[in-house]
């Protein structure tokens, strides 16, 4: 059976990366003799969808489960459509982890772990290294229309002197919080975020990694169904020695598809109806039956 671990590095030494969609590597281990094959993750820095792709990756592969850190939602649902299952929580090194799940220390995730856009701009194997605002005094140039010591936007996005509409840029704490009308932006200014942004897009990519997943898994039944028709049709009749059988009808009592009959006290077969199971040949005392 074929599991993927989410990996900083090639081996099975290397250490599991907390992030699912933006890991390094996935390192794709077989249980049954512990290979295993690197897999370069070329979604690690994606602007978005990465956890999609991440997990179409792993459908294609054959994966059966997924050891993980965390999973975001939208790989989550990706990864279920497809069958794969998934286990978070998973740290140390790969062979750790795959020793652990070999020994059943591990339980399947029935939801995600962590919300939409984890590990985004995040160090590999560092979870608290994700972008945040620098800190510092910014690049504010005035010193607003102050009203005393208040809560406004004086020097860059700090709590500056006035509450009025200085050019400050800045984004460190410099001198407080700055959520009043610094900066570039006026009070009362409602600014969407690329997360929301990009919500609908992510939903979209989702449904449509789903429904590639679903497509491929219907176009794999088909053939086997072919598959199976056409060795069906191709399937050689029994044949009953005339001299041999003694008509004792103990082939016809086995045939599951009726395609046996007794004439003139000696077995006939329908070679039409025959599915060549071999029951008949299994049953017959006389050995008078046989598959071409």
């Amino acid at each position: 059976m074929k599991i993927a671990v989410s990996a900083n590095g090639r081996s099975l030494e290397s250490p599991v990366d907390p992030r699912f969609g933006r890991c390094s590597f996935f390192v794709i281990v077989d249980t049954d003799d512990l290979s295993f094959e690197a897999v370069e993750n070329s979604n690690v820095s994606s602007a978005s969808g990465a956890g999609i792709q991440s997990a179409q990756l792993m459908a294609e592969k054959g994966v059966k489960y997924v050891l993980t850190g965390n999973c975001g939602p939208n790989a989550h649902q990706t990864l279920s459509a497809a069958g794969v299952e998934v286990v978070v929580g998973v740290s140390g090194l790969v062979r750790e982890a795959v020793h652990n799940f070999s020994n059943g220390a591990y339980s399947t995730a029935s939801q995600p772990s962590v919300a939409g856009h984890f590990g985004m701009g995040m160090v590999a194997g560092n979870p608290q290294s994700a972008a945040q605002p620098a800190a510092g005094g910014g690049m504010g140039m005035g010193r607003g229309m102050g009203m005393g010591r208040g809560m406004g936007g004086g020097r860059g996005m700090g709590m500056g002197r006035g509450m009025g509409m200085g050019r400050g840029m800045g984004m460190g704490t410099g001198r407080g919080m700055g959520g009043g009308m610094g900066g570039i932006s006026n009070a009362g200014t409602t600014q969407s975020t690329p997360e929301a942004a990009a919500a609908p897009m992510d939903e979209r990519t989702m449904l449509q990694g789903q429904v590639d997943v679903l497509a491929r898994r219907l176009d794999e039944i088909k053939g086997r169904l072919q598959q199976l028709e056409g060795m069906g049709s191709a399937s050689p009749a029994a044949v009953v020695d005339r001299e041999l059988c003694t008509g004792c009808g103990a082939c016809v009592d086995v045939c599951p598809n009726n395609s046996i009959s007794l004439s003139k006290g000696k077995a006939v077969v329908v070679g039409r109806d025959c599915i060549s199971c071999g029951s008949c040949v299994d049953v017959c005392p006389e050995d008078a039956i046989t598959l071409p």
